[in-house]
């Protein structure tokens, strides 16, 4: 625990433009919101402001799926200035044009102001995917375990700045969701900066990536049934007495929450992605949609629930996938975008329920989405949350756990017995080579003569394609360094499988 706070401390302290854009990017939307809590068009049913937070998810969900598609062989992007100034404009355009529709009566109906309804969402959607790319791209240089001190710094500072919103003079709040947006921008440059300046590592995130790569479907459709309940319960932040002030109160304590618990358990508990992601983060978010099921008078304190349990599993999908880049050698922006584009298709799909339902008697609306909630988080959980994930290379990966040496030994020696399919004999064989045993200690350990160890050691030479213990001590070795340098690349022990 000790050790791992200390890469946690040093991690924040080397590239505080990481987790301080992060902590912007995250934190844009709620700035938004906290700008315009005190106009009543910014809650209405209908009015352009409602109309536009749902465009957002899906101009997201598009522009990252079709990006992701687009790159999917390769990292290919934009000059980092050209990136940041655009996400910086577009930050600028969408604040300003959503406070200003927030300020509009609701029944403010000009064709002028309808078309700007359509507009806002298309800069916040381009600005928004943009940044999350880049994120994604910073957080699989880094690797997991790095990235659980950026997301969570990001999360206690994105807090932070959102609380603080409530002690400022309205003219300067609504001037924040621009300003955090540029901060946001610029972070973003001066962290694609440091990346390019980089010469003492070469990072895949600029090269040519596999071409057979498998889409980690279960990692989509846990995003898209979290992304789903999300936008159900933003939908009835517009509905009646569901959407109180103290709903917004509540969500931004639960992320506060969420980043103390995600904390402890990756880097306390050091629990893997299985347990924290469909035992934890969907539990608590299950728990929450149960306890709105109760009324309005504990709804607030169900939706602060929900919302630890939400951005508890929205830093592990950050994680995830920075486990997935650095381990499995894919492109950060074909992986990004299709779990971006998915969580956020989900946000829009969860966000229309409520425009299909709100005809219904308020009562009714709000209790079938919230049950409807309800089944899908406890069937994913109970559907997923099996230890096949393991196949998928991510299931029992724990990303605040630093691996012991022998671990690492036998991890090495485990991946060269599957790429090079060899036998569970010759792999028990493999390993105690490894350990520096002599074929006599061999067929004691494993009950063998030793002309039989040392058959099963020639058939291992000719499956690895090498000639000599000094050669196989070599490829050990190297598969031991890669794995030290949290670099090892498992695309083609894909192919063995």
């Amino acid at each position: 625990m000790k050790q791992s706070l200390q890469t946690f401390s040093q991690a924040a302290a080397s590239q505080p433009a990481v987790w301080i854009g992060f902590a912007c990017v995250c934190a844009w939307p709620w700035s938004c919101t906290s700008a315009t809590l005190v106009y009543t068009n910014a809650g209405t049913v209908g009015s352009p402001v409602w109309l536009g937070s749902n465009l957002t998810y899906l101009i997201i969900g598009i522009c990252g799926i079709a990006l992701g598609l687009g790159f999917r062989k390769s990292a290919a992007r934009l000059p980092n200035a050209a990136v940041a100034a655009i996400a910086g404009v577009c930050y600028v355009a969408a604040s300003a044009l959503f406070v200003l529709l927030s300020k509009l009566p609701p029944d403010y109906l000009d064709p002028g102001y309808a078309t700007i309804s359509y507009i806002w969402p298309a800069f916040a959607g381009i600005g928004q995917t943009l940044l999350f790319l880049e994120w994604m791209k910073a957080f699989g240089r880094t690797g997991p375990k790095k990235t659980i001190a950026f997301v969570v710094c990001g999360s206690v500072l994105g807090t932070a700045l959102i609380f603080s919103l409530n002690f400022i003079p309205q003219t300067l709040r609504e001037l924040m969701p621009a300003a955090v947006g540029a901060c946001g921008a610029l972070c973003a440059f001066l962290m694609a900066k440091r990346s390019d300046g980089d010469n003492g590592e070469e990072t895949r995130s600029s090269g040519i990536f596999p071409e057979k790569t498998r889409a980690p479907w279960k990692l989509l459709v846990t995003a898209a049934v979290a992304g789903f309940s999300f936008g159900t319960f933003q939908s009835l932040s517009f509905s009646g007495s569901f959407g109180t002030t103290a709903w917004y109160t509540f969500g931004v304590v639960g992320f506060l929450v969420a980043s103390v618990l995600f904390a402890l358990i990756t880097l306390g508990l050091r629990m893997n992605f299985n347990y924290m992601i469909y035992r934890i983060s969907f539990v608590i978010m299950a728990t929450g949609a149960f306890l709105c099921l109760f009324g309005t008078e504990i709804s607030a304190w169900g939706y602060g629930v929900y919302c630890i349990g939400y951005r508890c599993l929205d830093m592990l999908i950050w994680c995830l996938c920075a486990y997935l880049i650095r381990h499995r050698s894919v492109s950060p922006v074909w992986l990004g975008g299709l779990v971006i584009g998915t969580l956020l298709f989900g946000r829009f799909f969860g966000f229309e329920m409520f425009t299909i339902l709100h005809p219904l008697p308020a009562s009714t609306d709000v209790s079938l989405l919230i049950a409807t909630v309800l089944f899908l988080l406890l069937l994913t959980a109970l559907s997923l949350v099996s230890h096949n994930n393991l196949l998928e290379a991510w299931g029992m990966a724990k990303p605040g756990e630093a691996p012991g040496d022998s671990e690492i030994l036998d991890s090495s020696c485990d991946q060269i017995g599957t790429l090079y399919r060899l036998s569970e004999r010759e792999r028990d064989v493999l390993r105690r080579i490894a350990q520096g045993k002599s074929r006599a200690d061999i067929g004691v350990d494993l009950v063998l003569s030793e002309e039989t160890v040392k058959t099963h050691i020639r058939h291992i030479y000719q499956k690895c394609g090498i000639h000599s213990r000094k050669e196989l001590d070599e490829m050990v070795e190297a598969r031991v360094r890669e794995i030290k340098d949290d670099r090892i690349d498992l695309t083609q022990q894909d192919a063995a499988e």
